[in-house]
């Protein structure tokens, strides 16, 4: 695993970022292109923004009960009523969707911004982590889900530092009885995740981290395996 230094402060001006250029990326966009097909399966580009939207309250949630000293389930109704608000919300008017989900991330930094050190450290019901998860979890969210939008950001745009998180973080997908090793082509990272079989899979830091989210990389990864392996489901929530 890459020894990837979290301070909170720095963490939430890099979310702040992130959130920017989301906003940044619907300058591209009109209702016509909102309501066509994202790079997810099965969702459109409203679908992602208003998951995107209710995902910044859910954390923000997390984030207020936390620090009364009360952990909650990360959607009020729980993963059914989570997935209704996407679906209805999904076809929403563009200029509608932009202004949710603005509010909702001024709202979680303000939060956030509210927080001490300590605060950070308090427990969450999401995955059963503290409050600094859910931002790194966040983090993940906006940078991953700014490439499903399909509206020009790309793996390549994502900094050295989320690429490392994002590999830490999805080596709970190495298939059982695979030693999975990652060599970083433009970087001198390696990893070796699971045991096993041995599979090496070489390629650009972000590519390797496109590959093991589920996304397209840029660039071609290469491997000593017939084919890339397939990759198991992404990490769940233990608190679930």
């Amino acid at each position: 695993m890459v020894d990837i230094q979290i301070v909170p402060h720095e963490l939430v001006q890099r979310i702040s970022h992130s959130h920017g250029r989301l906003l940044k990326l619907l300058d591209g966009l009109d209702d016509r292109r909102a309501s066509m097909d994202s790079a997810l399966p099965g969702w459109t580009r409203g679908h992602v923004l208003k998951h995107l939207a209710d995902n910044a309250r859910a954390f923000e949630r997390q984030a207020r009960f936390a620090l009364h000293g009360r952990r909650v389930d990360m959607y009020d109704g729980g993963q059914r009523m989570r997935d209704l608000s996407i679906d209805q919300g999904a076809s929403h008017p563009l200029a509608q969707l932009r202004e949710e989900l603005e509010h909702a991330q001024r709202s979680l930094e303000e939060v956030w911004n509210l927080l001490t050190a300590e605060d950070w450290h308090r427990p969450v019901r999401f995955r059963n982590a503290t409050v600094l998860d859910t931002a790194l979890a966040r983090w993940r969210e906006a940078e991953i889900h700014a490439v499903d939008l399909a509206a020009g950001y790309r793996p390549c745009g994502w900094s050295l530092q989320f690429a490392l998180h994002a590999l830490d973080f999805l080596a709970a997908r190495v298939p059982a009885g695979t030693r999975l090793v990652l060599r970083a082509t433009d970087h001198d990272v390696d990893q070796v995740l699971g045991a096993g079989a041995t599979v090496e899979v070489s390629g650009a830091v972000r590519d390797l981290a496109a590959w093991m989210a589920g996304r397209r990389p840029d660039g071609r990864l290469h491997t000593t395996a017939p084919e890339l392996p397939e990759l198991g489901p992404w990490p769940p929530d233990p608190a679930d």
